[in-house]
């Protein structure tokens, strides 16, 4: 649920009050993966609504749906390759100056897992932990043999 929190973090910094917001998961989906990623392995998947509250919120509801939909395309690039639905927005007008505000993001995130002796999960005789795996990057190509098709 790290998507759901940087993203309540990133409203509450641009300046939903910290009591007044209230942020869960909802029906939530587990799909084993067993990728192994080199460093470590994808253990699975989750899927799940991310849902978020701010009550009495003062300021304008366009720029709230604005700043979500920027944060979104930024920090959440591969929502159409997930296949994740369009956040749901319900408003309820309190008063000229509040209003109440639910959103509703489906997020998938990877459940990634590192080699750790000391690790709290056991999986295939093995100790891990929670952690997102180092990926290595090649520095340079010394040498590529071959050829490629260009049609």
């Amino acid at each position: 649920m790290r998507k759901l929190q940087a993203l309540t973090k990133a409203l509450q910094t641009a300046g939903a009050a910290s009591d007044a917001t209230h942020a869960f998961a909802d029906r939530g989906v587990l799909m084993p993966t067993g990728r192994d990623l080199g460093h470590g392995i994808e253990i699975g998947r989750f899927k799940y609504d991310a849902v978020i509250q701010l009550e009495r919120y003062p300021d304008d509801a366009y720029a709230l749906l604005a700043f979500v939909t920027a944060w979104l395309q930024e920090h959440d690039p591969d929502r159409e390759a997930y296949g994740l639905a369009d956040p749901d927005v319900d408003v309820s007008l309190n008063d000229d100056r509040t209003a109440d505000v639910e959103l509703s993001v489906e997020f998938e995130e990877a459940l990634e897992l590192v080699p750790d002796e000391s690790g709290p999960i056991e999986f295939n005789g093995q100790r891990w932990r929670v952690a997102e795996v180092p990926i290595d990057v090649a520095d340079a190509l010394e040498s590529m043999e071959g050829r490629a098709d260009a049609g």
